[in-house]
Parts: structure tokens; C-alpha cells; sequence
């Protein structure tokens, strides 16, 4: 059984008791990510501004192009597969693939990845 699970014709994605809101893709641009099992590296999360207990990556801190959530709390989680990660979605609406957090406040589901972030953490897109 997956760690957590995007379910793409609910557009949620869940996983250790919780549940969040999400998009992926932009329509008729961009597909949402490819249906499949992930294994997310241990280490693949990044924080768009320092301080946060993990890496910081200014790709993921720069505006437009971060990926940050209604509160303005930027990061990024790498599946392990090309560009692809799950991210916040709430300041540039659609993801080129990614998975986008639309709840306006991903600070509990980023703890969460901290949490994780010293195992490899298993993905199911369906």
C-alpha cells in the first residue's frame, strides 16, 4: 500500500489520515501526471526560503515561479521522475504535470513530508 495516494478522477490526494484538494495539468496544455506507482527519494523535499529544516532551492523562490499556497509558504517535493513533484498551487493556477496543492495553507502537508524526508516515501497516481 502506498505512503500516500493521488486519485486523479477526485482530484484528491491523501494519504496517513488526511486529505487535500488538488489540480494537475493545465488543459489542452499540459497533461496531469502519468497514472503509476513513484518512489519518492528520501531527501526530494525542497523549501522556497530558508529556515525550514530542508534544503533551500531558489528555483522554488523566485516569483512567478514558485510554487507557493494562499499564505505565501513556497516548497517543493521531487517524485523522482523528470520535473514532476507535488507542490502548492495557489499563486499560478495548473501545473505543468505536477501534482498542485490548491488548500489555501500546505504548511501541515509540508510537515509532513519533513517528517519523511529521511525514507523513500511510495506515490500512487491513479
Amino acid at each position: 500500500m502506498a505512503d500516500f495516494v493521488y486519485d486523479k478522477k477526485k482530484n484528491t490526494f491523501t494519504g496517513h489520515g488526511e486529505s487535500w484538494d488538488v489540480r494537475s495539468g493545465i488543459p489542452g496544455k499540459y497533461s496531469p501526471t502519468p497514472v503509476g506507482m513513484y518512489t519518492i527519494p528520501k531527501d526530494a523535499l525542497m523549501a522556497g526560503s530558508i529556515g525550514h529544516g530542508v534544503p533551500h532551492n531558489s528555483k522554488y523562490a523566485l516569483a512567478p515561479y514558485s510554487y507557493r499556497d494562499n499564505k505565501g509558504f513556497a516548497w517543493f517535493l521531487w517524485i523522482g521522475v523528470g520535473d514532476l513533484g507535488i507542490h502548492p498551487d495557489g499563486n499560478i493556477p495548473g501545473t505543468k504535470g505536477c501534482i498542485g496543492i490548491t488548500n489555501s495553507d500546505t504548511k501541515k502537508l509540508f510537515n509532513k513530508f519533513k517528517s519523511l524526508n529521511t525514507r523513500a516515501v511510495t506515490l500512487q497516481v491513479k
